[in-house]
């Protein structure tokens, strides 16, 4: 059994939303999400994951993405293969959590991962 930090839940929620298909609603979902969960720390924690190289604003609209080291810190942790094709990597990261009975402490970012990685 593993426990994520802070800064990985919120980096997996950013993963997870990678690997979603690209709409309005879906990045406006996950912004609500981390200033749900993490209020008053959200602009803190954003800002250290940009610092770190692991999150950064989009060339194309802006809005922040994964960094590809942000991915392979995330691939790293969950013990996803790096050569796991991108469609299905959401499978690879239920699996994961599951395997290895990853235990978040927000309860809010665990909700949004469970949700899109198809965890009841």
């Amino acid at each position: 059994m593993g426990t994520l930090t802070l800064k990985e839940q919120v980096l997996l929620a950013y993963y997870t939303y990678n690997f979603l298909e690209e709409k309005a609603a879906s990045m406006q979902e996950l912004e609500n999400t981390l200033k749900n969960a993490l209020q008053n720390e959200y602009t803190k924690t954003l800002e250290d994951l940009k610092r770190e190289g692991l999150v950064n604003n989009s060339q194309d609209d802006g809005k922040e993405r994964t960094t590809n080291e942000g991915i392979l810190y995330m691939d790293n942790t969950l013990h996803i293969n790096s050569d796991a094709t991108e469609r299905n990597k959401l499978a690879y990261v239920k699996d994961s959590l599951l395997i290895n009975e990853m235990v978040f402490s927000n309860g809010t970012l665990k909700e949004y991962i469970h949700k899109h990685v198809g965890i009841d």
